[in-house]
C-alpha cells in the first residue's frame, strides 16, 4: 500500500483556488469538477484526486498548506479511503471533467 492525496471537499470547495491542479508535477492527477460540493450549498466545486496516477509525492499538500493556506489536502494510505477516483472512470468533456467514483481497489 502507498501514500495518496486526499482532498477534503468541504474546505476546498469553499475556497475554489485550484493551485493543487496547476502544481501537481503528474499529469491529469488532479482533476476540478464544478459540480463537487453543490449539493451541500458550497459556491465552487472541487478539486479530486485519481488515485491511480497519483505518485504521493505531496506536493499538492505543500501547495495548500503553504501557498493557499487552506489545509485541505492531506496525504492518507490508498486502502483507506471511502472512494475514490480512477482513471478508467473519468470523463473528459470540452470545459469539464467528471469522475464516477469507486471503491479504491476496483479497477
Amino acid at each position: 500500500m502507498y501514500l495518496v492525496a486526499d482532498i477534503n471537499v468541504d474546505i476546498c470547495a469553499q475556497t475554489s483556488c485550484r493551485l493543487c491542479t496547476q502544481y501537481c508535477p503528474e499529469a491529469n492527477t488532479i482533476q476540478y469538477n464544478e459540480q463537487a460540493g453543490k449539493e451541500k450549498g458550497y459556491k465552487y466545486g472541487s478539486a479530486y484526486v485519481a488515485v491511480d496516477r497519483c505518485k504521493g509525492c505531496a506536493q499538492c499538500v505543500w501547495v495548500c498548506d503553504n501557498m493557499a493556506k487552506h489545509q485541505a489536502i492531506k496525504m492518507i494510505m490508498i486502502d483507506q479511503l471511502p472512494k475514490a477516483a480512477i482513471t478508467d472512470n473519468i470523463t473528459y468533456g470540452e470545459k469539464t471533467t467528471t469522475a464516477l467514483l469507486a471503491s479504491p481497489m476496483v479497477g
